[in-house]
């Protein structure tokens, strides 16, 4: 069975990660077309995996670290492999508070990924919505942040249309692919969360 709910939205059940989201996540989170819209340049094993059961990182109680479950998805499947036991898993958002002064600053940042064969159908949208919802209205943040890949144009219309606003660019700030990247950055503040019509 998959982790409890945490948060649900309006298609996707956001879930806190076990055991049984082991192998989708190391799957998912090595392969590389997810990795080439992430600034993750290692292999990831278990023991990073694990690090977020519970819902966390693991470093700091304050991240939110969640994996996105479509709603209307067969809940399980029969299956010799207890960590392919929920077939709707469909990627992880987070909500990372790992900075010095994120607490005091009351600023976290956003992240997320979602499975290649399952993008393009409003998940990414609606988780980040989801995590914005919760971090705004229960964690009293101040400003939310997140960063794409120049050339992560999906990731970008994501983010503006959640009403993110672009803060800069850092140029060949990541070096991904065998080339260097520029870094969008975008904010989004509490007052123009809460002006947004959703």
């Amino acid at each position: 069975m998959p982790g409890p709910t945490f948060l649900e939205g309006d298609r996707v059940t956001l879930r806190v990660p076990d055991e049984t989201d082991l192998t989708f996540l190391l799957e998912h989170e090595n392969d590389p077309d997810v990795r080439a819209t992430r600034s993750v340049s290692l292999p990831k094993g278990p023991d990073d995996v694990r690090r977020r059961f519970g819902g966390t990182l693991g470093r700091n109680d304050d991240t939110l670290a969640l994996v996105v479950h479509a709603d209307g998805a067969p809940e399980s499947e029969a299956t010799d492999s207890p960590d392919d036991s929920a077939a709707d898993r469909v990627g992880h958002v987070y909500l990372l508070r790992e900075r010095p002064n994120d607490r005091t600053y009351r600023r976290a940042e956003l992240a997320y990924w979602v499975a290649p064969d399952e993008q393009g159908n409003g998940y990414a949208t609606d988780a980040a919505r989801t995590v914005l919802d919760h971090g705004f209205d229960r964690l009293g943040l101040n400003k939310v942040t997140a960063e794409a890949f120049a050339s992560n144009e999906a990731s970008a219309r994501v983010l503006e249309k959640l009403g993110f606003a672009e803060e800069g660019v850092f140029r060949e700030e990541a070096f991904v692919g065998g080339e260097f990247r520029d870094v969008i950055r975008f904010g989004l503040l509490a007052d123009e969360w809460r002006d947004i019509e959703r």
